[in-house]
């Protein structure tokens, strides 16, 4: 049953992943990827070079030409000024693919609180954006899936999302 679920999960994934696959940039060629010890294992973090508010907005027009739907945004900062708090500006993206979500949940339902996937880019001490996502690896780890070929291409997907999010280009 497990078996059966994963091949639905690579085949839901292919047509999700292949066009971000063709289109990535190497890890190595994004300018600004930085990872701290802890959060290398954890996060995925790169420097942007576009204040977050066009970060967001870069974002969110990418996953509409790839028809990936956005569940939510979070504004942060917009929510603790309404609570009379000040926070630097700070967005969290939810989007995903019902697709290959729940056929990751088909092989194992505690992934559900993992989903849908998620960016968020903030604004940190020194006024440079910084935009993270969980390492999937580690992320579907935790519940057996780690080594399923889906969770390599939405690795590469959110990699590439971050990256075409970061750049002035």
């Amino acid at each position: 049953m497990v078996e059966l679920h994963r091949r639905a999960i690579a085949e839901a994934a292919a047509t999700d992943a292949t066009a971000a696959a063709a289109t990535a940039p190497p890890t190595a060629a994004i300018e600004g990827v930085s990872m701290g010890q802890p959060e290398s294992r954890n996060l995925h973090l790169t420097v942007g070079n576009l204040p977050v508010d066009e970060t967001v907005r870069r974002l969110t027009d990418e996953l509409a030409a790839r028809s990936i739907p956005v569940f939510a945004t979070f504004d942060h900062a917009q929510n603790a000024e309404g609570a009379g708090l000040d926070l630097r500006p700070t967005t969290v993206v939810v989007f995903g693919s019902p697709q290959v979500g729940t056929a990751l949940m088909q092989a194992d339902q505690r992934i559900a609180i993992e989903l849908p996937l998620r960016i968020s880019i903030w604004e940190d001490e020194a006024g440079r954006t910084q935009i993270a996502f969980p390492q999937m690896k580690e992320l579907a780890a935790r519940y057996g899936l780690g080594d399923l070929p889906v969770i390599a291409k939405m690795q590469q997907l959110l990699e590439t999302l971050a990256g075409q999010a970061a750049s002035n280009r």
